[in-house]
This record gives C-alpha cells, structure tokens and sequence, in this order.
C-alpha cells in the first residue's frame, strides 16, 4: 500500500467484487437456485394474502394515491415501487414459511424478491437482469451475515431486517443502473434505515412480518437517494459507529478480510417445510421421527411424562422461554416461535402445515398440556449453525426412553429440499390461490423468467392475480418422513 492510501472497506469491496457481475457468468445451477427461490417466496407470500395474514403492508399500499409501477401481489392492481415491495416483503415473512441462509441467519429472500420484482417491473428489467440483481443481493446479504450469524439477535435486532436493507439497496442499484459509486453510497445511506427490534418475543405482535417489507422498501430509498448525489459513510460496516458495532456490538475490523463465504450463496438458501421459527424444525423433525417409529402416539400421549429437547442456548430465548407463552402461546405467531407447542401439535397431527396455527388450534387443551411436559437443555451442537440441530428424548411414564437426533434440520445444505418437495410445497400454498390452471401459469411464468421476454410475462401475470380468484380452502404441506 503506498504512503498515503486509504485502506480498502467492506462496503467499497462488496461492490468492487460483485457489483458489476457480468450475467453470462452465471452458472444454469445459479439460475435455477434463483428460480427456487424466487418461487417459494411467491407461494408462501400468496398464500399468506389467501389467509389474510400480513395484510397491513397491502392495506397501507392501498390507501397511498401512489404512482402505478409494480405488482401488488394478489390485488389486482399495481402502485409505487416502494409501497409493492414494503407490501409483497411483509406477505413474504407474514406465514415464516420462507427460505433462509442458516449460516448468515438471515431470511434473504423475502427481502430480496420482493425489492427485485418490484424495481425490476417499474425499470422494465429483463428477466436475466433481474435474476442477475438477486444474485448480487444474495452474496451481499450472505457475506454479511457471516461475518456475525448470532449477535444480531443477541442484540435485540433481526439480521434479516437489519443487513436485508444492503442488500436490497445493492439489488435496487444494479437494477436502477446506478453507477459503481453511486451503489456505494447507497450502501452508506441504507445504514441509516436499517432496523428492526425482536421485542416482538415478549407478546408475539405482528411486527416481524413487517421486517423484510422494511427492509425491501428502504434498500430501493436508499438507491434512489445515491442516484440524486446522496452520499453515505464509506466505512458503514466496520466503522466503531457502524453497523456492526451499533446492532451486534461486534468488531469486524480484523476479520472482514479474512472471510470467505459461498461462491454462489444463492444456492445455499433453505427453503422451510414447516412455517415457524427455523429453530423449531429440528425439534419438530425429532418428534416425528419418534412417531414414525411408534414410539410415541397421538393415541397415547397419556403415557408420555416428559419431552426434552437438547440444543444451542440460543433456542432457550427464542423458543423454549418464558414458559408460559410457549406452553400456551396467545396469538398464531407466537406459536410460530414455541417449540413445545409446536412439537405437540406435530406429535398429534403427523406434521405442520399452515392451518396449524390457526385461533381453533391454538385454543386446544391437549397441544397445551403435553406442551407443558416439556424441557430444554442447552447443548453445543457441532452442527450449528450451518444447520439448526436438535437431540428430542422422550421419556414414558414406565422410566423407558428413546432419543431421536436431528443433526441436519430439513432444507439446510445437509438436509436439502428435493425439487419434489419445493414443488409439493408451492402447489399446496397454491391451493389457496388460484385455481390449477392458473397456478400452472404462474410456475410457467417463473421457470421462463430467464427467456427472453420472461420478465413481462411474470409480471402480466403477477398483475392478475386478484381477491376474487382465491380459493377459499387451502392445501396442507406436511413433511413427515424425511428427518
């Protein structure tokens, strides 16, 4: 380094390495990872406007006189960039049935799609454009989760809210045409609208589902003011004032260059088979298999005494504690967020589906008392937290008892979804959608995002799609084999 030179940061790094990514690179692999994700975050966002849940983005979008630009998904119509993309995140995370990257904890599609739709239908992007774009956003959202997969949350912060908002911005950017530098500042102007507090815990309110939406709509402010010569902190990140010491109270100053991630990150989100905190399904996954084998039995919960399950402290908080509430959860998404509930009602139902966390579930005795016969030991699990993993021992009345482990929770790279299974699960979010023709439409649509004019037909048909055409029951998804 000459005498003089100012050293190179996070941020000016991020997008010299990645900003200006040619698209003919791209493996097909990335693509079709892409593609997955792109349609998964659709499904369960569709399906989360089909139950009304997460509704308060659209009922916002609907009351803004704001220029018609984007999709508004399942409405109909079609409003401002910002107010689609705040809308179709909160849809996206409204059910937590969307994908995550369990290294960097950090639900980056329901931010990412939802940005990349939206800027990419108002620019008039091409569908390898926007494919592109979401590729760049997801090493952005990976490499930074990596470099702290934890604090955050021990913080108070969600990861996803919090480090989506870069990503967004960088999504926004490309598909803006903003130039290198303007990207930059971009990422410099998003550190001041990142946020998104998990006080949420404390009574299982709504906010969460508003996190990605947040995130999505701020990524693409913060690109539009780097495009009107807004400038932002070169050194966002690594800065004692940066993100990373404010939210996570983590220095990276030393480590930042060090770290590698993934060449293709995109290819490690995991979509959910179930839609509830990630640090639930390997519980859940145990339970099952323990059903499977016939050990335990919905006809025979009486003779169960205890339920312990083993895993990272950091479950403790999240999804064992205060016990009260995740015994008797009071709303559907603090369900969402109770591993003793939600291994009940798997025991008794042979799975969890979207239909688990409904008002009448929650109200049943049953779930709750065996729910009550639940306990946790924290226990450092090599696995995590590449996976999410879990030890489940089931203790009888009679003293005799049989574990089930769990070292791969399923659609984490050592667990993946197959094809089958992403596909079993976007038809059955469907189901309360559209009817099969249309849903056909809709996952041709996407699969041909990468065609020529690919891009146009999604969004003609995203634009569609309106409250009159959902049906009124929907599908169940239940994994309940692979553990």
């Amino acid at each position: 380094m000459n005498a003089g030179s100012v050293a190179q940061t996070l941020a000016e790094r991020l997008v010299a390495e990645w900003y200006s990514l040619d698209e003919s690179v791209i493996p097909a692999h990335v693509h079709a990872a892409t593609t997955r994700c792109i349609k998964d975050t659709l499904g369960v966002a569709l399906a989360a406007r089909a139950l009304g849940v997460g509704m308060a983005g659209v009922q916002v979008a609907l009351q803004d006189a704001s220029v018609p630009q984007s999709a508004l998904w399942g409405a109909g119509l079609r409003v401002s960039m910002e107010d689609a993309a705040l809308a179709n995140g909160m849809l996206s995370h409204a059910l937590d049935f969307d994908d995550t990257h369990a290294a960097a904890i950090v639900h980056s599609s329901s931010v990412l799609v939802p940005a990349a739709l939206a800027v990419g239908e108002a620019v008039q992007a091409s569908g390898r454009s926007i494919l592109a774009a979401l590729v760049v956003g997801y090493q952005v959202a990976a490499r930074l989760g990596r470099l702290a997969p934890g604090p955050f949350q021990d913080n108070g912060f969600q990861a996803t809210s919090v480090l989506g908002t870069f990503a967004a911005a960088i999504v926004a950017a490309r598909l803006m045409r903003l130039s290198p530098d303007q990207a930059l500042n971009a990422l410099g102007i998003a550190g001041s609208m990142a946020s998104g507090s998990m006080a949420y815990l404390s009574d299982g309110s709504d906010v969460k589902q508003m996190h990605p939406g947040w995130a999505a709509m701020s990524g693409i402010r913060a690109a539009k003011f780097a495009r009107a010569g807004f400038r932002g902190p070169r050194a966002i990140f690594e800065h004692r004032l940066g993100i990373f010491h404010s939210f996570a109270r983590v220095d990276i100053t030393d480590t930042w260059r060090d770290a590698c991630g993934a060449p293709w990150e995109v290819a490690l989100m995991g979509p959910k088979p179930y839609p509830a905190c990630l640090c639930v399904h390997a519980p859940v996954q145990a339970m099952l298999q323990l059903r499977s084998e016939g050990w335990v039995s919905p006809d025979r919960i009486e003779d169960i005494r205890e339920i312990r399950c083993e895993g990272p402290q950091w479950y403790r908080e999240l999804v064992f504690e205060p016990a009260a509430s995740k015994i008797a959860p009071r709303t559907p998404y603090e369900a969402r967020f109770s591993a003793p509930w939600s291994m009940a009602r798997a025991l008794l139902d042979g799975g969890l589906d979207v239909r688990s966390f409904s008002p009448e579930k929650l109200s049943d005795p049953v779930a709750g008392a065996l729910a009550a016969r639940t306990a946790f030991t924290a226990e450092e699990l090599p696995e995590f937290p590449a996976s999410f993993p879990a030890r489940v021992t089931v203790t009888l009345a009679d003293g005799a008892r049989r574990s089930a482990y769990v070292a791969h929770n399923l659609g984490t790279p050592g667990n993946p979804m197959t094809d089958d299974d992403i596909e079993a699960k976007f038809q059955a979010c469907m189901a309360a959608v559209l009817p099969p023709a249309r849903a056909d439409e809709l996952s041709h649509c996407i699969a041909g995002l990468v065609e020529g004019n690919g891009a146009q037909q999604l969004f003609e048909c995203l634009g569609r799609l309106d409250p009159a055409g959902m049906q009124p029951e929907i599908s169940t998804y239940k994994e309940t084999e692979k553990c």
